[in-house]
């Protein structure tokens, strides 16, 4: 069966597409960033490490649901590459924060 896509149903993709990507992309990199903070950081600011733990599992999660939609903002012909590139870069960054977490 063959796909066709028509001008208007793409642009409502790639808009959808865009909100998601942004409503799942701030808050995995808030996440991201307070892990790696707490991981990397010199204050004393998370004793016990539970920014560090849950901000890195949460980050996670939030982290492969940007890496799907990030895709569906580029045009048809160019999904199948953006699904390819954005898979990538997420494991990339799942293993460094993975990688921090399991050695602090």
């Amino acid at each position: 069966m063959v796909q066709v896509q028509t001008a208007s149903g793409d642009r409502v993709i790639r808009i959808v597409g865009g909100v998601l990507a942004a409503g799942f992309g701030v808050p995995f990199l808030l996440l991201g960033g307070t892990a790696l903070s707490s991981r990397f950081g010199w204050g004393a600011g998370d004793p016990h490490g539970y920014a560090m733990i849950f901000g890195t599992v949460l980050a996670l999660g939030l982290g492969l649901l940007t890496a799907v939609v990030v895709p569906l903002i580029f045009r048809f012909s160019l999904r199948g590459a953006a699904y390819t590139w954005s898979m990538l870069v997420y494991v990339l960054v799942a293993v460094g924060l993975i990688a921090a977490l399991l050695t602090a």
